[in-house]
C-alpha cells in the first residue's frame, strides 16, 4: 500500500486501509473500489489524502502506530466535553488506551498522515501531541502513569484557545499585534481552566502552561530557560511543534516531515530541548513506509523501510524496475539522497 493525495487518487483504485470519519465510525472499509462519486464526496468532507493498493506499491505494509478509529474518537469525545464543559474524566480511559497502544506497538513507526485538512485540525492535532509526547516519554523511560499525565498535558495543550475568537484562530493574513497577543495568552487561559480540575494531576497543568515555553528564553508565557521548563513543557513543545508543521493550516500548506525534522535538529538547545529531540527523531518517521520520493539523481521510487539510527537514508524500492536501493548501505548510493516527498 502507499499514500497519495486525494487529487492524486483515480477512479478505479482500491483502499488500502479503513477509512474512518471524525466520530472514530467507518466510513469505508478495507479494499473499496474508489469511485468518481465517493471520491468527490470524500473531496467535499475535507480529505485530503488515502491509502491505497496498487502495483507499485505491492507488498508493503504500513501498521498503525496508534489505532486510527481510537485516535479519532478521542479528538471526538475532547470536542464534545471541551464545547459542553463535560467531564475531563471521561478521557482518561481513551488516553490510557492510546499509551497502551503506544506500548504495545513500540517497534512501529510513528507514520501519522494527515487525512483530513485543516477545517479539522484543531482536535486532531491536540490528539496528535499528546500521541507523540508519549512515544518520546516512553524513550525517556518515563512510567505508565507519568506517561498518562504526558498524554493528558499533550491532549488539552491547547484548550485554552476555546477561548480565543475563531477568525483569529483561522486568520490567512498577517496578525496584528493585539491578535498576537491574544492568541499568546492560550497557555494562561488553557491552565485557569484546567486550574479547578480535580480530575488532572499538577503536572499536566503545567505542561499546558509551558508548551510556548523555549529552552533560549524566548517563549512564552514566562519567558523561562533551559531546565526552568519542566520536562513536560520541553516535550511538548517539541511534539506540538512538529504536528503543527506537518499539517496543513488556513494560511499556508504543511511542511513535509523531513523539512519539520531538519527545522527541529537546527534549533536544537536554541528553541527546543536537544536531549529531546535526540530521543524524537529516534521516533518519528521522516519518510513514512509507503512514501513516494524522488532521488537527487531523478530516480522515482517508494519507501520500504527506515533505520531508526539513519532516518535521512531509507531503503527506497525503484517505481520504474524494482530495483532495490538501500541509500545507508549501498557505497554506489552514498552520493544520492531524497530531494523530495512527492504525493
Amino acid at each position: 500500500m502507499r499514500f497519495l493525495t486525494i487529487d492524486k487518487v483515480v477512479p478505479g483504485s482500491r483502499l488500502a486501509k479503513p477509512l474512518y470519519g471524525a466520530q472514530g465510525v467507518i466510513l469505508l472499509r478495507h479494499n473499496v473500489e474508489l469511485t468518481e462519486a465517493i471520491l468527490s464526496r470524500l473531496k467535499a468532507n475535507g480529505y485530503t489524502g488515502l491509502y491505497i493498493e496498487d502495483e507499485i506499491s505491492e507488498g508493503i505494509i504500513i501498521n498503525d502506530f496508534v489505532d486510527e478509529g481510537l485516535r479519532l474518537m478521542t479528538a471526538s469525545r475532547l470536542e464534545s466535553i471541551v464545547n459542553q464543559n463535560g467531564n475531563l474524566a471521561e478521557m482518561k480511559p481513551l488516553i490510557s488506551e492510546i499509551v497502551d497502544n503506544i506500548i504495545a506497538n513500540g517497534d512501529v513507526e510513528i507514520n501519522m498522515q494527515h487525512l483530513l485538512g485543516h477545517h479539522e485540525y484543531t482536535y486532531l492535532h491536540c490528539v496528535n501531541v499528546g500521541i507523540l509526547a508519549i512515544s518520546i516519554g516512553i524513550k525517556l523511560n518515563l512510567n505508565r502513569d507519568n506517561l498518562i499525565y504526558l498524554g493528558t498535558a499533550g491532549i488539552l495543550h491547547d484548550v485554552g484557545k476555546k477561548f480565543v475568537p475563531i477568525e483569529i484562530l483561522d486568520k490567512q493574513g498577517k496578525l496584528s499585534k493585539e491578535e498576537f497577543k491574544l492568541i499568546q495568552k492560550h497557555p494562561e487561559f488553557g491552565f485557569e481552566f484546567l486550574a479547578d480540575s480535580i480530575e488532572l494531576n499538577s503536572v499536566t497543568k503545567v505542561g499546558v502552561l509551558e508548551h510556548h515555553e523555549r529552552f533560549d528564553g524566548s517563549g512564552y508565557p514566562r519567558g523561562l530557560k533551559g531546565e526552568e521548563i519542566t520536562i513536560f513543557g520541553r516535550i511538548l513543545a517539541v511534539a506540538d511543534t512538529y504536528d503543527a508543521m506537518t499539517s496543513d493550516r488556513a494560511y499556508r500548506n504543511a511542511f513535509s516531515p523531513s523539512e519539520t525534522v531538519e527545522y527541529l535538529m537546527g534549533t536544537g538547545n536554541q528553541l527546543y530541548d536537544s536531549g529531546v529531540i535526540d530521543v524524537f527523531v529516534r521516533c518519528v518517521t521522516v519518510y513514512p513506509v509507503g512514501s513516494s520520493v524522488e532521488l537527487s539523481d531523478g530516480t522515482q521510487g517508494i519507501i520500504l523501510s527506515n533505520y531508526p539510527d539513519c532516518v535521512l537514508r531509507p531503503v527506497v524500492r525503484n517505481i520504474e524496475n524494482k530495483e532495490i536501493i538501500d541509500l545507508k548501505n549501498d557505497p554506489s548510493y552514498l552520493n544520492i539522497c531524497i530531494s523530495k516527498i512527492i504525493m
